[in-house]
């Protein structure tokens, strides 16, 4: 204990004193230092006078002078000559628009003209039963221009004829014209034709 009293006193004085020493050192290289930042000369900043002259001369364009200018076009001449068309004549072919006597027409002889056909709906039955076929019909046109004395002369299917004289019924005809009156027609004929749709057969 005694022994390490008298080691540890010199010890500490001695690593005391060096503490001391290199403060000081640190402490005046510091204010050194701040001398020579406070030497330093000051730095002016000094404003730069502008050319007015050349801004002026930059902003405005070179204009043209009056030599630099082309001449002016030469004034046109709009006083046209107009060609002498006296001695043309124009010939348009003559057109005769007389309709003359319009009481003379009547009705022209002809035969008869269907105006209105209608399909027959397809029986229900007979498509049921996949029952296709012809059926032609045979008529008279009366001067109305109506159908009567229908009846059919040639048959596939006997399902199928009440649909073909309802259809042949409804039709309309204009009717033949002999020695300018309408006529009855008879012997005329028609013929529907029935096929199933493609999901029946």
């Amino acid at each position: 204990m005694f022994f390490r009293l008298i080691i540890g006193l010199p010890t500490g004085a001695f690593v005391t004193v060096l503490l001391f020493l290199l403060m000081r050192a640190l402490i005046t290289g510091d204010h050194n230092l701040l001398q020579q930042v406070e030497e330093a000369p000051p730095i002016e900043i000094t404003r730069a006078d502008r050319d007015e002259s050349s801004d002026a001369n930059r902003r405005q364009p070179d204009r043209p002078t009056e030599e630099d200018q082309p001449p002016p076009p030469p004034p046109m001449d709009t006083q046209t000559e107009r060609p002498d068309l006296s001695g043309i004549s124009v010939g348009l072919p003559s057109i005769d628009t007389s309709i003359g006597d319009l009481g003379n027409i009547g009705p022209v002889d002809g035969e008869i003209q269907p105006l209105v056909r209608v399909q027959p709906e397809y029986p229900v039955r007979a498509m049921e039963r996949g029952i296709g076929g012809e059926v032609c019909v045979e008529f008279t046109v009366t001067p109305e221009g109506t159908v009567t004395d229908a009846r059919v002369y040639r048959s596939d299917s006997r399902m199928l004829e009440s649909a073909s004289l309802r259809a042949i019924g409804r039709f309309r005809y204009q009717p033949r014209i002999v020695n300018g009156e309408p006529a009855p027609r008879p012997g005329v004929r028609n013929c529907f034709f029935y096929e199933l749709p493609p999901a029946s057969r």
